[in-house]
């Protein structure tokens, strides 16, 4: 009997030893090898763990690209940014510069359009003072020139009376000069053949007297004598009488003569009066025609003032056109300011996000290093030898263990209240069918361990806990369109099937794995 007490208190011994057991010794390994069932759940947890590690480094990769993408983007934004607002300055001080000189050009053609319009008003004024001036003297001039005129006309009237009145005198003086010419011819020719007449009677009757003389005597030469005497005294007389009347046809030849001076004076007066009142009409009419070519440059003035101002106008709507165009181009750049603010404001954004992605990245892996390391711990760990899977305070162990683990990688993660709510959401109607569910009675801790065991996550492929599971929310047109093709077939395939629920087979691999009931009763 004592043998079998021995033998019974053997156990009990190794049960102290084992609740006694330095931790430090669950850390090494146990000469006990594990069972299959154990190794097989592990390498399972492991290769789901892999798994889900290789497709966050898929998605590690898928957002760095869409990262690189938005960088890309962004860089592309930025310099589309610098070249607009390159441009829009450029365009913008060429239209400044443009307006700046049609300013200068509008200033300087208003300051010459002032100052030709002060020239043109003095000028005008001072043209219109002389024109007035000019006329009043014209008007002036006219009256006496009308006057005079008057009197040229009564003076031609005149003239011509005096010119018909010497036109005639100068024929009766022409015909009484030829009268006269011919008389004196004639009396000359009549006193020649007169006195050759009287010399051949003279001589006839001195021949006849000589004769008679001759014929007759001494007693009849006497009244031969007397007779010729008294004929020469008549001869005398005739000759004086004749004389007399060529004196006073002389005399009166004279006074003709007189007379055509004086008509030749008055008429080289007339002839100077006339001279000096061509004269004075020709400065008339020089005068005239200087007042028209005045009037014909004030009138070219006047039209050159019209198309100075039609081209002003033509200047000012050209400048409201700019202005007009300026302040579009400015409501433009404003525009493109905005646009461009967005985007900064987008890239910030997007940086940001990728920032703390990059910071969810390195926890994530720190957590899953230090994950494996417990991993590793956990499959190290082993029960005692004599309780096998039954040892409760290796259960214990390796779920306080876990639940550090879970700790650890709950506290790795921050997850923000949407993400919270939507893995609590996903969380509740997902769960494992858990073992005892439906036998109320078992409330005991042996009894709750295996429902603790399995509660501690839900399962899913690809499902570590430390993400928060997606909202199914369908992609964004818009974001989807900076995403590559296969990228995006694959959010669209991902979306299309929001849950992948445990397969059958793991199923029932995880029941075989849970512990059976201990009951300490």
């Amino acid at each position: 009997m004592a043998p079998k007490k021995k033998g019974a208190k053997e156990p009990e011994l190794k049960k102290k030893k084992g609740g006694k057991k330095d931790p430090n010794l669950a850390n090494k390994p146990m000469e006990m090898p594990i069972s299959e069932e154990n190794r097989e759940f592990y390498h399972l947890q492991i290769r789901n763990l892999e798994d889900r590690l290789a497709r966050y480094q898929r998605k590690w990769d898928e957002l760095a690209m869409q990262e690189k993408l938005f960088r890309q983007e962004f860089e592309q934004l930025a310099n589309n940014k610098k070249e607009i607002v390159a441009f829009l300055k450029r365009t913008l001080n060429q239209r400044v510069d443009e307006i700046a000189d049609l300013n200068e050009q509008l200033q300087s053609l208003q300051l010459a359009k002032e100052m030709e319009k002060d020239a043109f008003e003095a000028q005008l004024a001072q043209v219109r003072h002389e024109f007035q001036e000019t006329k009043d003297q014209l008007t002036t001039e006219n009256i006496i020139l009308g006057g005079k005129l008057a009197a040229l006309e009564e003076f031609r009237l005149q003239k011509e009376e005096l010119m018909q009145k010497f036109m005639s005198l100068e024929d009766q003086l022409r015909k009484q000069e030829n009268e006269y010419k011919d008389y004196v011819h004639n009396l000359e020719k009549k006193s020649v053949l007169d006195k050759d007449r009287l010399r051949k009677e003279i001589i006839q009757r001195v021949n006849m007297v000589a004769t008679e003389f001759r014929k007759v005597a001494t007693s009849q030469m006497w009244d031969t004598t007397k007779r010729a005497i008294t004929e020469n005294n008549a001869v005398t007389l005739q000759l004086a009488k004749i004389t007399r009347q060529g004196t006073q046809l002389l005399a009166e030849n004279e006074q003709l003569r007189g007379h055509q001076d004086d008509l030749c004076k008055q008429l080289e007066l007339l002839e100077n009066s006339q001279k000096l009142m061509a004269r004075n009409n020709r400065g008339h009419q020089k005068v005239i025609l200087m007042l028209t070519e005045k009037c014909r440059e004030q009138q070219q003035g006047a039209a050159e003032a019209k198309r100075l101002r039609v081209l002003l106008g033509q200047l000012e709507q050209d400048l409201l056109k700019q202005q007009q165009d300026n302040e579009a181009l400015r409501n433009e750049r404003d525009q493109l300011n905005l646009q461009l603010e967005r985007q900064q404001a987008e890239g910030q954004r997007l940086q940001q996000q990728l920032t703390k992605e990059q910071k969810a990245r390195a926890s994530l892996e720190t957590a899953l290093a230090q994950a494996t390391s417990f991993l590793q711990d956990i499959v190290q760990m082993q029960p005692n030898e004599e309780d096998g899977d039954f040892d409760v305070v290796f259960q214990l162990q390796r779920k306080e263990m876990l639940q550090k683990l879970l700790l650890m990688l709950g506290s790795a993660v921050v997850l923000s209240p949407q993400m919270a709510k939507a893995l609590h959401r996903e969380s509740q109607p997902c769960g494992l069918p858990r073992e005892g569910q439906d036998s109320s009675t078992q409330l005991l801790k042996t009894g709750s361990l295996l429902q603790q065991l399995s509660g501690i996550t839900p399962y899913r492929p690809g499902d570590l806990g430390l993400v928060p599971r997606r909202i199914h929310i369908p992609p964004n047109p818009e974001d989807l369109r900076l995403l590559s093709h296969t990228t995006r077939m694959g959010n669209l395939q991902a979306y299309s099937s929001p849950e992948i629920h445990t397969s059958a087979p793991q199923k029932k691999l995880k029941k075989k794995l849970s512990l059976p009931e201990v009951s300490l009763l």
